[in-house]
């Protein structure tokens, strides 16, 4: 092992300037994910057709995701360097498209063009970590990315908040310019510049299935009727048609192998159980303090802090582990870390205990998350060879943006689902969500409560499932046999 004495710096000034242009771009890229929801109602009262709001968070997420799939290949044949430069300039492109946009139709259309230059720049970011950082170096720099990841979950809906009540909603996309601005001025010389394998052409029938399969089973997740089955149905089938598709391809964009190979599979089952749970117990957990145990609109805002917190903070420790001991053994303590979290949580939840209870295993669950995060994240980039790390990244990161809107969707299904059994009446949480302040009734109260134990439930299921793919990397450990495979 190296020891932190002999561990370079992310500081260091081999390292500064790309650590600085890559916080950069992801902080551009999380900020887009996480904080125009707060300019909505002030970009339907300006573009009107408030019914294609909704269509302004979801087409980034849905062509970031895509978009990530398509940058690994690019990567693996262009290079770091131009794939960096290409997408920063991209997302600066789109960003003011986004400012200039003067009807709600070109905002949306915008909001696809900037999302598939964000997750570009969110699979660049992750490749190049593994392309420019000495191995024992890059637990640190996975940190880093998610302290920021973290930073702009907390501070990027109140920067957005400022924007708007000063500045007004354009002001929310001009703020990524300057940003685009200073990570270009340090990165543009500073990224890796040869290509690592030989160009190919872009797969875009694959790119096409896989983007149908996405948006079949996010529409699947919405509600719970006969749509809901047809749709898994034609997601299965797409799955199918992609597998289908590769074997018969010579470069598909995402090969088989990089997903299902022994080398591979359990670094990404543990990192997708793991955000799948997490996510889907905390994106509700303002709806459940708000609605089912009376507090103030902006304590249950904030409450996502204990998670967000616990993620951060864990993300650096799991660094520190990792210069210490093996990362099959830091991804299994993560394992364990979340399971315990997730029970705390629902079993806390179905015990209406103090809230200060509820927030402490939050953040339990947030620790697990961070630790098997830079963990994973460790051991998926330690086994890839060069020439096939913006692939392997990318599939990683593309499995992982499934997790987080599936957990998501599948923990609102069942809220919903849930609610409308007791009350008859879903459409008071979404009143829930819409209204600041809103008076609830004991017997609303008493079934969005309910609704949610069963939620936390269902993903403790999930952060449950983290824990045989860690036993197995744990137990498997072989540098040689994973060479080979």
């Amino acid at each position: 092992m190296v020891t932190r004495s002999e561990t370079p710096s992310l500081l260091s000034p081999k390292y500064r300037a790309p650590a600085l242009a890559l916080m950069s771009a992801i902080a551009m890229a999380s900020y887009n994910n996480l904080s125009v929801t707060a300019a909505l109602p002030d970009i339907g009262d300006d573009l009107g057709r408030v019914a294609l709001l909704p269509w302004v968070v979801t087409v980034e997420l849905l062509s970031a995701a895509i978009a990530v799939l398509a940058v690994g290949p690019y990567i693996d044949g262009a290079g770091a360097r131009r794939a960096f430069r290409l997408t920063v300039v991209a997302f600066s492109v789109t960003s003011t498209l986004c400012v200039i946009a003067p009807t709600m139709e070109l905002l949306v259309a915008a909001r696809v063009a900037q999302g598939l230059g964000g997750g570009a720049l969110i699979g660049t970011s992750l490749t190049c970590i593994g392309l420019v950082f000495e191995e024992s170096v890059r637990p640190w720099a996975y940190a880093l990315m998610s302290s920021v990841w973290g930073i702009m979950g907390i501070g990027g809906p109140a920067l957005a908040a400022v924007l708007v009540s000063t500045l007004g909603w354009r002001a929310v996309f001009a703020v990524n310019l300057p940003v685009a601005v200073a990570a270009a001025a340090v990165g543009w010389r500073r990224l890796p510049v040869a290509a690592r394998a030989a160009a190919e052409p872009l797969d875009r029938r694959g790119l096409l299935i896989l983007s149908g399969l996405t948006v079949a089973l996010l529409l699947a997740t919405a509600d719970l009727d006969w749509r809901s089955a047809a749709l898994v149905l034609v997601g299965g089938a797409l799955a199918g048609l992609y597998v289908y598709h590769a074997r018969r391809r010579q470069t598909p964009v995402v090969r088989l192998p990089h997903i299902s190979s022994r080398r591979w599979r359990h670094i990404h089952m543990v990192g997708v159980m793991a955000v799948t749970g997490g996510t889907g117990a905390s994106v509700f957990l303002p709806l459940y303090l708000k609605g089912a145990r009376g507090s103030s609109a902006a304590f249950a805002a904030f409450a996502v802090l204990w998670p967000t917190l616990g993620w951060s903070v864990s993300s650096w420790v799991s660094g520190a582990l990792q210069q210490r001991f093996r990362s099959e053994t830091v991804a299994l303590t993560g394992a364990v870390i979340i399971t315990v979290g997730a029970v705390a949580v629902t079993t806390a939840a179905a015990a209406g205990a103090p809230v200060t209870v509820l927030l402490i295993a939050f953040a339990c669950v947030g620790w697990g998350i961070g630790t098997i995060s830079t963990s994973s994240l460790a051991l998926l980039q330690g086994r890839a060879e060069l020439q096939e790390m913006g692939r392997v990244s990318s599939a990683h990161h593309f499995l992982r943006s499934l997790g987080f809107a599936y957990g998501a969707a599948i923990a609102g299904l069942v809220i919903f689902w849930v609610v409308d059994r007791r009350t008859g009446d879903a459409e008071l949480v979404r009143d829930l969500l819409g209204e600041a302040e809103i008076v609830v009734d004991a017997g609303v109260a008493g079934a969005l409560a309910s609704a949610y134990t069963w939620a936390l439930a269902v993903m403790a299921v999930f952060c449950v499932l983290t824990l045989p793919p860690a036993m197995r990397l744990y137990r498997s450990y072989n540098p040689e046999r994973i060479t080979r495979d």
